[in-house]
């Protein structure tokens, strides 16, 4: 084989990231507040994408002849959400959460074959990060 049929698989470029995901994007104190660094933050108030790709996840499931639940859209759909507005490929989570991203990974790749979007899994880095803060989401997303 020739060189000008060979083909390279060349490697996505993941860029780190921080997730702000209370809806505190006007509090960017909450962030310098505590001994957490983060190069790149994102707000996810400031992404509308992330929560219309969520509802509409969890809109597909709901069965509209009866009444909507309390809370509509699960931790699953807004995960499959970040997966796919944010082409997430890792997320630095509990591994007590596997279950939940599994589970997010398949609502994703659904919901992408339906409507003709790109889709990859994400996977779970195990992690601890004690001085991280609660509404914060340390991520791995393609570039």
């Amino acid at each position: 084989m020739n060189t000008a049929q060979q083909t390279v698989a060349v490697a996505p470029q993941l860029q780190e990231c921080c997730l702000i995901c209370d809806g505190n994007a006007h509090r960017p104190d909450l962030v310098r507040s505590v001994d957490f660094e983060c190069d790149t933050v994102l707000h996810e108030s400031l992404l509308p994408e992330i929560r219309t790709t969520a509802l509409l996840i969890a809109a597909s499931r709901h069965d509209f002849s009866q009444r909507s639940p309390h809370i509509f859209a699960q931790e699953a759909d807004w995960f499959a959400a970040r997966i796919l507005v944010l082409n997430a490929r890792a997320f630095d989570l509990d591994v007590r959460l596997v279950p939940m991203l599994n589970t997010a990974n398949e609502r994703a790749r659904v919901f992408a074959k339906k409507h003709g979007l790109a889709f990859q899994a994400a996977k779970i880095r195990p992690s601890l990060h004690k001085n991280r803060p609660n509404n914060i989401l340390l991520m791995s997303v393609e570039i």
